[in-house]
């Protein structure tokens, strides 16, 4: 293990986004579908790169957009799997650096494979 520790290159490193929501939500159309009517929108963060929004505020954004709906408030062990299964990866990395960094080098390793 150590030895392949030695070997590891900063390419071989690959950290999350600061919060894993920021991935789910990238795809508020998807979300949006998984809530149903009562989900709000516009109260997701516009930001571009969501990747940079601060934890504490994409935690709040997700809060008001979930909290009036049937499934209830957002809870990462209550929804996040599901939501998981439905968002499109295309738009998460168009939202998202860190997943297209991930996304771009397990394409290029096994590729090269």
């Amino acid at each position: 293990w150590t030895e392949q520790l030695n070997r590891a290159t900063p390419e071989h490193v690959h950290l999350m986004t600061r919060c894993m929501e920021a991935w789910v939500f990238a795809d508020g159309e998807k979300v949006a579908e998984f809530y149903g009517k009562d989900f709000k929108a516009n109260a997701l963060p516009k930001r571009k790169v969501l990747d940079e929004e601060p934890k504490p505020s994409l935690y709040a954004a997700i809060e008001k957009a979930t909290k009036d709906t049937t499934k209830g408030s957002y809870g990462k062990v209550k929804h996040a799997s599901a939501l998981l299964k439905l968002v499109r990866p295309g738009k998460v990395a168009e939202r998202c650096v860190s997943f297209q960094q991930l996304t771009h080098w397990l394409d290029t390793v096994i590729g090269a494979v």
